[in-house]
């Protein structure tokens, strides 16, 4: 393949002339970023990346960034969104209510420059707590101020919710709020750890690469960074992926998945200046979000009311 982009091409490949749903004078396509950090900075990055989008699609390309992680569903289900990028619990929301499809999956360098199709959720303290390890956390909870990032967030709150299932903290389907000295849903990763540096909280779950690894910086600056520690890791998070309504004809989808394919070969900074990852790849859709899958069922989460 070519270097440069070549739009004919991929019109081409994708079904589409130039005069088809993708050539002159087509209704702008409405691309839903999750408020993972502060939504201003996100809409910058947004910005610059859909700018290069619409420039290989051929089609104006709009951003959208809902203030919470479930209008990010919503906005796939009710057809305001075309596109999402968005974790793997609000996309198979996303496609339980609304018949979304993944089209593209994160690729993230690890501390060990391992590129990955996963990632951990991290417990996150205050540098100077007292904390020391889980089962610190766990022996400690009641007197404990926890924060999760989002009811609908992967890493942010289902998985370390399984783990506290897992590790005897709760029962399966017992409200987390049980287990501590309070819990608050901090709406973003930024915004949870944020939390701790407040004083608002004494732990918070969050992703990995929030607090750890070259992008860190994304989320909070250096020296912010520098006052907290991680306290646990739970791997095997499925990264964050790209996500098309159903409004999307397939030739459609495949057009924005071969342009998004292409920032990621020519101009991964635009990507990585969104939410921190490296690349972009295709996965299988249901092997990609299996992990997910399992741990809602283990966790017996009441998601069913989640969205609709």
């Amino acid at each position: 393949m070519p270097h440069a982009f070549d739009r004919r091409s991929v019109l081409a490949a994708a079904g589409l002339g130039l005069a088809g749903p993708l050539g002159a004078q087509p209704r702008p396509l409405v691309f839903a970023f999750q408020p993972q950090k502060d939504p201003a900075q996100i809409r910058k990055a947004a910005d610059d990346m859909t700018a290069a989008l619409t420039q290989r699609l051929g089609r104006p390309v709009e951003v959208l960034v809902p203030l919470a992680y479930a209008a990010s569903v919503q906005a796939l289900v009710s057809r305001r969104a075309d596109i999402a990028w968005l974790s793997s619990l609000p996309f198979l929301l996303a496609r339980r209510d609304g018949g979304a499809r993944l089209i593209l999956a994160e690729v993230r360098t690890d501390t060990k420059g391992r590129a990955r199709t996963d990632y951990d959720s991290v417990f996150v303290v205050p540098k100077a707590s007292p904390l020391r390890s889980f089962a610190d956390l766990k022996r400690q909870a009641k007197s404990l101020r926890m924060v999760f990032t989002s009811n609908t967030s992967t890493s942010g709150f289902v998985f370390p919710y399984d783990r506290m299932i897992a590790e005897g903290m709760l029962k399966p389907k017992q409200p987390p709020e049980e287990a501590f000295r309070s819990v608050a849903y901090a709406g973003g990763y930024t915004q949870a750890l944020e939390q701790l540096l407040a004083g608002r909280g004494d732990v918070c779950a969050v992703s990995d690469y929030t607090v750890e690894g070259p992008k860190r910086t994304v989320y909070l600056p250096e020296a912010k960074q520098a006052e907290l520690r991680i306290l646990a890791r739970t791997p095997g998070v499925p990264t964050h992926c790209v996500a098309v309504s159903s409004a999307l004809t397939p030739a459609e989808a495949k057009a924005v998945q071969a342009a998004l394919l292409d920032l990621t070969k020519t101009s991964p900074a635009l990507l990585s200046d969104v939410y921190g990852a490296s690349g972009l790849a295709i996965v299988d859709e249901n092997r990609h979000v299996a992990a997910t899958v399992r741990a809602i069922e283990r966790t017996g989460l009441p998601i069913a009311g989640l969205v609709k």
